[in-house]
Protein backbone atom coordinates (compact mmCIF):
# COMPACT_ATOMS: atom_id res chain seq x y z
CA UNK A 1 0.00 0.00 0.00
CA UNK A 2 1.15 3.53 -0.67
CA UNK A 3 0.37 6.54 1.49
CA UNK A 4 0.02 9.80 -0.39
CA UNK A 5 0.52 13.28 1.03
CA UNK A 6 -2.83 15.02 1.19
CA UNK A 7 -3.75 18.66 1.69
CA UNK A 8 -5.73 19.84 4.68
CA UNK A 9 -9.26 18.42 4.38
CA UNK A 10 -12.03 20.91 3.75
CA UNK A 11 -14.12 19.75 6.68
CA UNK A 12 -12.25 18.61 9.76
CA UNK A 13 -13.48 15.70 11.80
CA UNK A 14 -14.09 15.97 15.53
CA UNK A 15 -11.80 13.61 17.40
CA UNK A 16 -13.63 11.06 19.53
CA UNK A 17 -12.72 10.78 23.20
CA UNK A 18 -11.64 7.16 22.93
CA UNK A 19 -8.34 6.94 24.74
CA UNK A 20 -8.17 10.73 25.12
CA UNK A 21 -8.60 13.36 27.75
CA UNK A 22 -9.50 16.55 25.84
CA UNK A 23 -11.84 16.66 22.88
CA UNK A 24 -10.17 18.24 19.91
CA UNK A 25 -10.90 19.05 16.30
CA UNK A 26 -7.49 18.67 14.64
CA UNK A 27 -6.58 19.09 11.00
CA UNK A 28 -5.11 15.85 9.79
CA UNK A 29 -2.30 15.24 7.34
CA UNK A 30 -0.82 11.92 6.40
CA UNK A 31 1.61 10.93 9.11
CA UNK A 32 4.47 9.56 7.03
CA UNK A 33 6.88 11.18 6.26
CA UNK A 34 5.71 14.67 7.24
CA UNK A 35 5.98 14.18 11.00
CA UNK A 36 9.67 13.29 10.82
CA UNK A 37 10.55 16.96 11.18
CA UNK A 38 8.50 17.63 14.30
CA UNK A 39 10.72 18.06 17.35
CA UNK A 40 9.23 20.71 19.65
CA UNK A 41 7.63 19.14 22.74
CA UNK A 42 4.40 20.44 24.23
CA UNK A 43 2.52 19.48 27.38
CA UNK A 44 -0.94 20.41 26.10
CA UNK A 45 -1.74 16.78 25.27
CA UNK A 46 -3.37 15.16 28.31
CA UNK A 47 -4.17 11.46 27.91
CA UNK A 48 -6.17 9.03 30.01
CA UNK A 49 -4.48 6.09 31.70
CA UNK A 50 -5.80 2.92 30.10
CA UNK A 51 -5.11 -0.80 30.26
CA UNK A 52 -3.92 -2.42 26.99
CA UNK A 53 -7.23 -4.32 26.80
CA UNK A 54 -9.12 -1.02 26.97
CA UNK A 55 -7.10 0.37 24.08
CA UNK A 56 -7.99 -2.71 22.06
CA UNK A 57 -11.69 -2.74 22.91
CA UNK A 58 -12.36 0.99 22.47
CA UNK A 59 -10.49 1.33 19.17
CA UNK A 60 -12.16 0.85 15.81
CA UNK A 61 -9.00 -0.51 14.23
CA UNK A 62 -5.82 -2.14 15.55
CA UNK A 63 -2.99 -2.82 13.11
CA UNK A 64 0.63 -3.88 12.96
CA UNK A 65 2.37 -1.45 10.61
CA UNK A 66 5.71 -2.11 8.93
CA UNK A 67 6.99 1.37 8.16
CA UNK A 68 9.85 1.09 5.70
CA UNK A 69 10.83 4.72 5.40
CA UNK A 70 9.91 7.42 2.89
CA UNK A 71 9.95 6.76 -0.82
CA UNK A 72 10.03 9.98 -2.83
CA UNK A 73 8.84 13.36 -1.60
CA UNK A 74 5.19 12.37 -1.45
CA UNK A 75 4.84 8.72 -0.52
CA UNK A 76 5.89 6.25 2.10
CA UNK A 77 6.03 2.52 1.47
CA UNK A 78 4.55 0.38 4.20
CA UNK A 79 2.81 -2.90 4.82
CA UNK A 80 0.50 -3.85 7.63
CA UNK A 81 -1.85 -6.49 8.89
CA UNK A 82 -5.15 -5.81 10.62
CA UNK A 83 -5.66 -7.26 14.11
CA UNK A 84 -9.07 -5.66 14.64
CA UNK A 85 -11.50 -3.89 12.31
CA UNK A 86 -15.28 -3.66 11.82
CA UNK A 87 -16.72 -6.28 9.52
CA UNK A 88 -17.20 -5.27 5.92
CA UNK A 89 -15.00 -2.18 5.98
CA UNK A 90 -13.23 -1.14 2.79
CA UNK A 91 -9.48 -1.43 2.47
CA UNK A 92 -7.54 0.91 4.75
CA UNK A 93 -5.60 3.19 2.41
CA UNK A 94 -4.11 5.88 4.65
CA UNK A 95 -2.91 6.38 8.20
CA UNK A 96 -3.33 9.84 9.72
CA UNK A 97 -2.24 11.77 12.81
CA UNK A 98 -2.58 15.48 13.67
CA UNK A 99 0.29 17.51 12.30
CA UNK A 100 0.57 19.71 15.41
CA UNK A 101 2.42 18.37 18.46
CA UNK A 102 0.04 20.25 20.79
CA UNK A 103 -2.82 18.30 19.21
CA UNK A 104 -1.19 15.04 20.29
CA UNK A 105 0.53 14.20 17.02
CA UNK A 106 2.70 11.10 16.93
CA UNK A 107 6.30 11.78 15.92
CA UNK A 108 8.10 9.15 13.88
CA UNK A 109 11.49 8.88 15.60
CA UNK A 110 13.36 6.98 12.90
CA UNK A 111 13.03 6.55 9.15
CA UNK A 112 12.14 2.89 9.63
CA UNK A 113 9.88 1.32 12.23
CA UNK A 114 9.01 -2.34 11.87
CA UNK A 115 5.89 -3.89 13.40
CA UNK A 116 4.54 -0.80 15.10
CA UNK A 117 1.29 -1.54 16.97
CA UNK A 118 -1.24 1.22 16.27
CA UNK A 119 -4.81 1.51 17.53
CA UNK A 120 -7.16 4.27 16.45
CA UNK A 121 -10.49 5.12 14.91
CA UNK A 122 -11.76 4.73 11.37
CA UNK A 123 -13.08 7.51 9.16
CA UNK A 124 -13.81 6.93 5.49
CA UNK A 125 -11.32 4.13 5.03
CA UNK A 126 -8.50 5.93 6.86
CA UNK A 127 -7.03 5.05 10.25
CA UNK A 128 -6.62 8.11 12.45
CA UNK A 129 -4.72 8.17 15.72
CA UNK A 130 -2.84 10.39 18.17
CA UNK A 131 -0.35 9.87 20.98
CA UNK A 132 -3.33 9.29 23.26
CA UNK A 133 -4.20 6.22 21.25
CA UNK A 134 -2.04 3.13 21.41
CA UNK A 135 1.29 3.37 19.56
CA UNK A 136 3.90 0.85 20.64
CA UNK A 137 6.56 -1.50 19.33
CA UNK A 138 5.39 -5.10 18.92
CA UNK A 139 8.73 -6.58 20.00
CA UNK A 140 8.42 -4.89 23.40
CA UNK A 141 5.17 -6.66 24.28
CA UNK A 142 5.06 -9.78 26.42
CA UNK A 143 3.87 -12.97 24.76
CA UNK A 144 0.63 -12.64 26.70
CA UNK A 145 0.05 -9.12 25.41
CA UNK A 146 0.66 -10.23 21.84
CA UNK A 147 -1.93 -12.96 22.24
CA UNK A 148 -4.24 -10.38 23.77
CA UNK A 149 -4.04 -8.05 20.79
CA UNK A 150 -4.26 -10.91 18.31
CA UNK A 151 -7.36 -12.49 19.80
CA UNK A 152 -7.71 -12.82 23.58
CA UNK A 153 -8.65 -9.24 24.52
CA UNK A 154 -11.67 -9.56 22.26
CA UNK A 155 -13.31 -11.94 24.75
CA UNK A 156 -13.26 -9.26 27.45
CA UNK A 157 -14.68 -6.28 25.58
CA UNK A 158 -17.96 -6.51 27.51
CA UNK A 159 -15.98 -5.84 30.70
CA UNK A 160 -14.60 -2.51 31.89
CA UNK A 161 -11.11 -2.07 33.36
CA UNK A 162 -11.20 0.65 36.02
CA UNK A 163 -7.96 2.07 37.48
CA UNK A 164 -8.01 2.34 41.27
CA UNK A 165 -7.22 5.99 41.98
CA UNK A 166 -7.75 5.85 45.76
CA UNK A 167 -4.40 4.43 46.77
CA UNK A 168 -4.58 5.93 50.26
CA UNK A 169 -7.76 3.89 50.88
CA UNK A 170 -8.91 0.42 49.95
CA UNK A 171 -9.95 0.17 46.32
CA UNK A 172 -13.73 0.05 45.82
CA UNK A 173 -15.35 -3.26 45.06
CA UNK A 174 -15.84 -3.66 41.32
CA UNK A 175 -19.30 -3.68 39.81
CA UNK A 176 -20.69 -6.72 38.01
CA UNK A 177 -18.99 -5.82 34.73
CA UNK A 178 -15.74 -4.34 36.03
CA UNK A 179 -12.22 -5.31 37.03
CA UNK A 180 -10.24 -2.99 39.32
CA UNK A 181 -6.79 -2.26 37.95
CA UNK A 182 -4.22 -1.69 40.69
CA UNK A 183 -0.64 -0.47 40.52
CA UNK A 184 1.66 0.34 43.41
CA UNK A 185 1.28 3.89 44.78
CA UNK A 186 -1.07 4.76 41.91
CA UNK A 187 1.98 5.12 39.68
CA UNK A 188 0.12 3.83 36.64
CA UNK A 189 2.13 2.82 33.62
CA UNK A 190 0.56 1.03 30.69
CA UNK A 191 3.39 -1.43 30.19
CA UNK A 192 4.18 -2.36 33.79
CA UNK A 193 2.54 -4.56 36.43
CA UNK A 194 1.04 -8.04 36.26
CA UNK A 195 -2.41 -6.86 35.20
CA UNK A 196 -0.93 -4.98 32.23
CA UNK A 197 1.74 -7.44 31.19
CA UNK A 198 0.06 -10.81 31.61
CA UNK A 199 -3.68 -10.52 32.33
CA UNK A 200 -7.05 -9.66 30.84
CA UNK A 201 -10.45 -8.88 32.33
CA UNK A 202 -13.12 -11.33 31.11
CA UNK A 203 -16.52 -12.67 32.23
CA UNK A 204 -16.19 -15.60 34.63
CA UNK A 205 -18.42 -18.66 34.94
CA UNK A 206 -20.68 -16.80 37.39
CA UNK A 207 -21.03 -13.89 34.98
CA UNK A 208 -18.86 -11.44 36.90
CA UNK A 209 -15.86 -9.88 35.22
CA UNK A 210 -12.54 -10.85 36.79
CA UNK A 211 -8.83 -10.89 36.09
CA UNK A 212 -7.35 -13.98 34.51
CA UNK A 213 -3.90 -14.67 33.16
CA UNK A 214 -3.77 -14.95 29.38
CA UNK A 215 -3.15 -18.57 28.51
CA UNK A 216 -0.34 -19.27 26.09
CA UNK A 217 -2.38 -21.95 24.33
CA UNK A 218 -5.06 -19.42 23.36
CA UNK A 219 -5.75 -20.05 19.62
CA UNK A 220 -4.42 -17.58 17.08
CA UNK A 221 -7.09 -16.01 14.89
CA UNK A 222 -5.03 -13.85 12.59
CA UNK A 223 -2.75 -14.42 9.64
CA UNK A 224 0.97 -13.73 9.38
CA UNK A 225 2.09 -10.08 9.01
CA UNK A 226 1.89 -8.55 5.57
CA UNK A 227 5.34 -7.96 4.09
CA UNK A 228 6.39 -4.85 2.23
CA UNK A 229 4.06 -3.48 -0.41
CA UNK A 230 5.71 -1.78 -3.36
Amino acid sequence: LVLGVLQKPRDTLAQTDRGKGPIMDPSFLVIFPLLLALSTPCNACDCKIQHPQTYYCTSDVVILADIQGPGNNTVTKQGFRVLKAPRGIPTIHEIYSPISWKDCSYRLRTTQQSLLLIAGYLRGGTLRFTRCHLVYFWYRLTREQRLGFEAAYRTGCKCQVQPCLHCWHSCPQPDFGECVWKQKDCNYKVWEGNHSLFSMCVPSMNGYCEWTRIQMNYPYQTSAPVTSVH
